[in-house]
């Protein structure tokens, strides 16, 4: 069995069944977690924001600094093999400062965007130490590549879902001739596009949008007869929203992976979304359907189309769901682990 060590720290806002922390559960391995926030007290604050100023990513935290405590007994105690850093973008520290550890091998998977990752990483340098980073898309490479990291080190494993909590539920569907046409998400989310379509579709009673995000951003869509804003909603409400849902709206200004994307599919919710980032690597022609960045008319024909055609939202939602398991976590993680024994064979 393949010696590994998963570290990371876990954010209390973090879903239980979404987030690339899910893979810990299908990969042989040992788990290290520390809780993802600062620590109490004026001192120990201090503490923190000092290491901050000085450690390999800007988003570290006091919890990243504990986690790497921790880390670093299990190499005193001689633990050999491989260390995997599941958000290395924002946990990573000063293990590139430390003297190398015989019988190490360290991997670090990236999550951000490269535009994020020049703002995060303080010592790019420090990424020629890893024997292994796993990308989320393709659209990171380059940034890597022109940090020196040699391309055979850079390995593209696409992010993955549980599809087995994520599934259909034809009874969950809205009734006969509605509509509804979900958005999820926070990050990277384009907000004042969303409302613009929304606007758009304002005349059709048939057609609702509910969209799922942070509080604050709720205002965007004030005075809105035809949206429905929800916020801090549980797993089995999302699910139930992705299976109510005619369709998934995906609009973003930059993309890796996007755990909404394949939630939805899994969900059998095609996906209609613009060309961003990493956003058509998890995409098929038989599961979504996709415009050019910026061209607003094409969105909105696109999401006309798709929502008079139920023949098509029928063939469609097969194969989203048909698409998602082959992004389900067990697939993922039986990648991960070959990639693991490559290291230490």
């Amino acid at each position: 069995m393949t010696s590994a060590l998963l570290a990371w720290t876990q954010d209390d806002l973090l879903s239980r069944r979404s987030g690339y922390h899910v893979i810990a559960e299908y990969l042989s391995a040992e788990t290290l977690v520390a809780p993802r926030h600062d620590p109490p007290g004026s001192l120990a604050l201090l503490r923190t924001r000092l290491l901050r100023r000085f450690a390999f990513s800007r988003w570290c935290v006091g919890g990243s600094f504990d986690l790497e405590y921790s880390i670093r007994a299990m190499l005193r105690g001689g633990f050999k093999g491989v260390l995997h850093y599941l958000w290395c973008d924002r946990d990573f520290a000063f293990l590139d400062l430390l003297t190398r550890t015989v019988g190490l091998r360290l991997v670090g998977t990236f999550h951000h965007p490269p535009g994020q990752l020049e703002q995060i990483i303080r010592r790019p340098k420090s990424l020629r130490l890893f024997d292994a980073i796993i990308l989320m898309s393709e659209t990171q490479r380059d940034w890597f590549l022109n940090q020196g990291v040699r391309n055979e080190r850079l390995h593209v494993i696409l992010h993955g879902v549980d599809a087995e909590f994520y599934a259909p539920n034809s009874a969950t569907h809205p009734g006969q001739g509605m509509h509804e046409v979900l958005a999820v998400g926070s990050t990277g989310r384009n907000f004042p596009l969303l409302r613009q379509v929304a606007a758009h579709f304002a005349r059709h009673s048939d057609i609702r949008f509910v969209i799922i995000g942070p509080a604050h951003e709720g205002s965007v869509f004030e005075g809105m007869s035809n949206v429905t804003f929800r916020s801090g909603i549980s797993d089995d409400e999302l699910r139930l929203c992705y299976q109510r849902a005619a369709c998934l709206l995906h609009l973003t200004t930059q993309a890796t992976a996007n755990n909404v994307l394949l939630e939805a599919l899994a969900c059998g919710t095609p996906v209609i979304a613009q060309r961003v980032g990493g956003v058509p690597e998890y995409l098929t022609d038989e599961c979504a359907m996709l415009t050019e960045e910026g061209d607003f008319a094409a969105l909105v024909a696109a999401l006309e189309g798709y929502l008079a055609n139920p023949a098509r939202q029928q063939r469609m939602s097969a194969a989203s769901r048909l698409h998602a398991s082959s992004l389900s976590w067990t697939r993922v993680a039986q990648q991960t682990q070959a990639l693991y024994a490559s290291l230490l064979a």
